[in-house]
């Protein structure tokens, strides 16, 4: 592992380094996005302004009030030590879709095209903060004895992290590849869902590093995962008409 990076006397974070060049490719992505659809740049920055905040105190606050409550409860000011990474990414997305949601509904913006935008850029932010995780040695796996096991502190492990940043780069290929026949509002959004959340169902499964209390028998982000894959469904499932008139084109 390596979660620091020392360059003469600067010593810099490695997670929060690679988390940084992912959210800002991610965002600037999303904002050419936005221009090829002509759409108003204003409001494409703002969005994703009020998403990255959303979705930073988003992911912090599940780490902090599901994953280790008791840490943070006797070590209060280690919760804005956030150079050290504990950020639970399905807990941004719920922030940061939320925030989204607010703005579009108090600016009147097609909150689904928004998203359609926005979930490739997402995907790849996804996939190479995973790699961040990785650097980190945070989220790491199971026990193994694997060619391909990692060595964290004396025990070879699953790098989980690298097995999910894989699944995801395949998920966002697919993305690619289907958005020009995703043509209704929400769609491709649908299809990450599910996607994506079939993923993280399997890499919980490989999982070791400590996540919270189960909930009948699975984790926190199992049961957001599978509420994640019901709304891809509803999302992706257009009426029958719409899907033999898009099977036709």
């Amino acid at each position: 592992m390596y979660p620091y990076l020392q360059l003469g006397p600067i010593t810099i974070s490695t997670y929060f380094l690679v988390i940084s060049i992912a959210s800002t490719f991610g965002a600037i992505w999303f904002l050419r996005r936005n221009a090829r659809e002509k759409l108003s740049q204003v409001v494409a920055i703002d969005f994703t302004l009020v998403c990255l905040l959303g979705g930073f105190v988003g992911a912090r606050l599940l780490h902090v009030f599901y994953e280790d409550p008791e840490f943070y409860r006797d070590h209060f000011t280690r919760v804005f030590a956030v150079w050290n990474g504990g950020f639970v990414f399905l807990g941004g997305v719920l922030g940061g879709v939320g925030a989204g949601y607010a703005y579009c509904l108090l600016r009147k913006v097609p909150f689904l095209m928004m998203l359609d935008l926005a979930v490739i850029p997402l995907s790849f932010a996804y996939a190479l903060g995973r790699d961040a995780c990785f650097l980190n040695g945070c989220c790491y796996g199971k026990r193994c004895d694997l060619p391909w096991a990692i060595n964290l502190n004396g025990v070879l492990r699953h790098p989980t992290q690298l097995y999910a940043s894989g699944w995801e780069f395949l998920v966002l290929g697919a993305l690619i590849m289907f958005e020009p026949r995703l043509k209704s509002p929400g769609r491709l959004t649908g299809l990450w869902l599910i996607l994506h959340s079939i993923g993280r169902i399997v890499m919980e499964s490989f999982r070791d590093d400590p996540r919270g209390d189960m909930i009948a028998s699975l984790s926190l982000a199992t049961w957001l995962s599978l509420g994640m894959i019901v709304m891809g469904i509803g999302l992706i499932w257009p009426p029958r008409k719409q899907l033999a008139a898009e099977m036709q084109s």
